[in-house]
Protein backbone atom coordinates (compact mmCIF):
# COMPACT_ATOMS: atom_id res chain seq x y z
CA UNK A 1 0.00 0.00 0.00
CA UNK A 2 1.17 3.46 -0.80
CA UNK A 3 1.88 4.94 2.47
CA UNK A 4 3.39 8.72 0.92
CA UNK A 5 4.21 11.13 -1.59
CA UNK A 6 6.76 13.49 0.05
CA UNK A 7 9.67 15.95 -1.11
CA UNK A 8 12.65 13.83 -2.59
CA UNK A 9 16.18 14.15 -0.97
CA UNK A 10 19.86 13.63 -2.07
CA UNK A 11 19.40 10.47 0.42
CA UNK A 12 16.68 9.44 -2.68
CA UNK A 13 19.37 9.86 -5.33
CA UNK A 14 20.67 6.68 -5.63
CA UNK A 15 17.42 5.06 -5.85
CA UNK A 16 15.85 7.44 -7.88
CA UNK A 17 18.75 6.77 -10.81
CA UNK A 18 17.70 3.26 -10.29
CA UNK A 19 14.27 3.55 -10.96
CA UNK A 20 14.96 5.81 -13.85
CA UNK A 21 18.11 3.37 -15.45
CA UNK A 22 15.70 0.63 -15.83
CA UNK A 23 12.90 2.13 -17.30
CA UNK A 24 15.23 3.30 -19.81
CA UNK A 25 14.36 1.16 -21.92
CA UNK A 26 10.79 2.80 -23.03
CA UNK A 27 12.17 5.96 -24.41
CA UNK A 28 15.82 5.51 -25.29
CA UNK A 29 15.90 4.04 -29.26
CA UNK A 30 19.45 3.19 -29.13
CA UNK A 31 21.13 3.25 -25.33
CA UNK A 32 24.28 2.16 -26.98
CA UNK A 33 24.39 4.89 -29.40
CA UNK A 34 26.73 7.54 -28.71
CA UNK A 35 24.90 10.36 -29.21
CA UNK A 36 22.56 8.66 -26.56
CA UNK A 37 25.11 8.97 -23.75
CA UNK A 38 25.25 12.39 -22.72
CA UNK A 39 21.41 12.14 -22.08
CA UNK A 40 21.64 8.75 -20.27
CA UNK A 41 24.34 10.74 -18.21
CA UNK A 42 21.75 13.01 -16.62
CA UNK A 43 20.12 9.69 -14.75
CA UNK A 44 23.13 9.11 -12.98
CA UNK A 45 23.03 9.26 -8.96
CA UNK A 46 25.36 11.72 -9.03
CA UNK A 47 23.33 13.80 -12.13
CA UNK A 48 20.08 13.43 -10.09
CA UNK A 49 21.86 14.44 -6.60
CA UNK A 50 22.68 17.78 -8.37
CA UNK A 51 18.77 18.44 -9.85
CA UNK A 52 17.73 17.35 -6.44
CA UNK A 53 20.22 20.18 -4.94
CA UNK A 54 19.15 22.84 -8.10
CA UNK A 55 16.00 25.13 -6.79
CA UNK A 56 15.24 25.37 -10.39
CA UNK A 57 13.28 21.83 -10.07
CA UNK A 58 10.65 20.27 -7.07
CA UNK A 59 10.98 16.32 -6.77
CA UNK A 60 8.34 14.62 -5.29
CA UNK A 61 8.58 10.78 -4.08
CA UNK A 62 6.37 8.22 -3.82
CA UNK A 63 7.27 5.34 -2.12
CA UNK A 64 5.69 2.36 -0.01
CA UNK A 65 6.57 1.22 3.27
CA UNK A 66 7.41 -2.80 3.75
CA UNK A 67 9.32 -5.02 6.08
CA UNK A 68 12.44 -3.78 4.72
CA UNK A 69 11.36 -0.39 4.78
CA UNK A 70 10.47 2.23 2.43
CA UNK A 71 10.64 1.28 -1.56
CA UNK A 72 10.48 3.91 -4.28
CA UNK A 73 7.81 3.31 -6.39
CA UNK A 74 7.44 6.46 -8.66
CA UNK A 75 9.07 9.99 -9.07
CA UNK A 76 7.75 13.11 -10.44
CA UNK A 77 10.14 16.11 -11.10
CA UNK A 78 9.21 19.46 -12.24
CA UNK A 79 10.99 22.18 -14.14
CA UNK A 80 10.45 25.22 -12.40
CA UNK A 81 7.85 27.28 -13.31
CA UNK A 82 6.14 24.22 -15.90
CA UNK A 83 7.56 21.46 -17.55
CA UNK A 84 7.34 17.66 -16.37
CA UNK A 85 11.45 16.53 -16.46
CA UNK A 86 10.52 13.53 -15.04
CA UNK A 87 7.54 10.86 -13.90
CA UNK A 88 8.48 7.58 -14.09
CA UNK A 89 6.59 4.55 -12.09
CA UNK A 90 8.41 1.04 -11.23
CA UNK A 91 6.46 -1.57 -13.88
CA UNK A 92 5.99 -3.55 -10.36
CA UNK A 93 3.62 -0.25 -9.55
CA UNK A 94 2.27 0.41 -12.75
CA UNK A 95 -1.45 0.95 -12.92
CA UNK A 96 -1.98 1.03 -9.32
CA UNK A 97 -3.02 5.16 -9.47
CA UNK A 98 0.44 6.58 -8.69
CA UNK A 99 1.10 8.50 -11.66
CA UNK A 100 -2.05 10.07 -10.58
CA UNK A 101 -1.44 10.40 -7.41
CA UNK A 102 1.75 12.04 -7.98
CA UNK A 103 0.39 14.68 -10.53
CA UNK A 104 -2.63 15.76 -7.52
CA UNK A 105 0.61 16.19 -5.18
CA UNK A 106 2.11 18.48 -7.80
CA UNK A 107 -0.76 20.20 -8.61
CA UNK A 108 -0.77 22.76 -5.54
CA UNK A 109 2.65 24.10 -6.61
CA UNK A 110 1.80 24.85 -9.84
CA UNK A 111 0.51 28.14 -11.47
CA UNK A 112 -3.11 27.74 -12.65
CA UNK A 113 -2.79 29.74 -15.41
CA UNK A 114 0.04 28.34 -16.83
CA UNK A 115 0.02 25.35 -19.64
CA UNK A 116 2.22 22.54 -18.49
CA UNK A 117 4.73 20.97 -20.90
CA UNK A 118 6.17 17.74 -20.72
CA UNK A 119 7.87 15.63 -23.52
CA UNK A 120 6.58 11.90 -23.11
CA UNK A 121 7.80 8.29 -23.86
CA UNK A 122 5.39 6.96 -26.68
CA UNK A 123 4.38 4.42 -23.78
CA UNK A 124 3.64 6.79 -21.62
CA UNK A 125 1.34 8.67 -24.20
CA UNK A 126 -1.84 7.36 -22.90
CA UNK A 127 -1.12 8.14 -19.10
CA UNK A 128 -0.18 11.37 -19.96
CA UNK A 129 -3.81 12.04 -21.96
CA UNK A 130 -5.47 10.46 -19.03
CA UNK A 131 -4.21 13.53 -16.70
CA UNK A 132 -5.34 15.78 -19.43
CA UNK A 133 -2.56 16.25 -21.80
CA UNK A 134 -2.71 16.33 -25.27
CA UNK A 135 0.36 15.65 -28.20
CA UNK A 136 1.05 19.30 -29.56
CA UNK A 137 3.38 17.65 -32.43
CA UNK A 138 4.33 14.09 -33.66
CA UNK A 139 6.67 11.73 -32.68
CA UNK A 140 10.01 13.58 -32.32
CA UNK A 141 13.64 11.77 -32.16
CA UNK A 142 16.63 13.74 -30.66
CA UNK A 143 19.84 12.26 -29.24
CA UNK A 144 18.17 8.63 -29.60
CA UNK A 145 15.31 9.80 -27.42
CA UNK A 146 12.03 9.14 -29.15
CA UNK A 147 9.27 11.45 -27.60
CA UNK A 148 5.95 12.84 -28.14
CA UNK A 149 6.04 16.83 -27.30
CA UNK A 150 3.16 16.87 -25.27
CA UNK A 151 1.28 20.23 -22.81
CA UNK A 152 -2.08 20.22 -20.37
CA UNK A 153 -4.25 23.28 -20.63
CA UNK A 154 -4.16 25.58 -17.91
CA UNK A 155 -6.11 24.87 -14.82
CA UNK A 156 -7.83 28.38 -15.17
CA UNK A 157 -8.60 30.16 -17.93
CA UNK A 158 -6.75 33.70 -17.52
CA UNK A 159 -9.52 35.42 -20.43
CA UNK A 160 -12.31 34.11 -18.34
CA UNK A 161 -10.73 35.65 -15.44
CA UNK A 162 -12.58 38.58 -13.89
CA UNK A 163 -10.88 41.68 -13.98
Amino acid sequence: MLESIRPATAADAGAIAALIGSLTHYFVADGSAPAAQPFLATFSPAAIAGLLADGDYLCLCAEEQGQKGGQLLGVLTLHRPAHLHHLFVAPAAHRRGIARQLWQALEPHLDPAMPVTVNSSEYAVPVYQRLGFAATAEVQQRNGVRYVPMQRPPFLNPAATPK
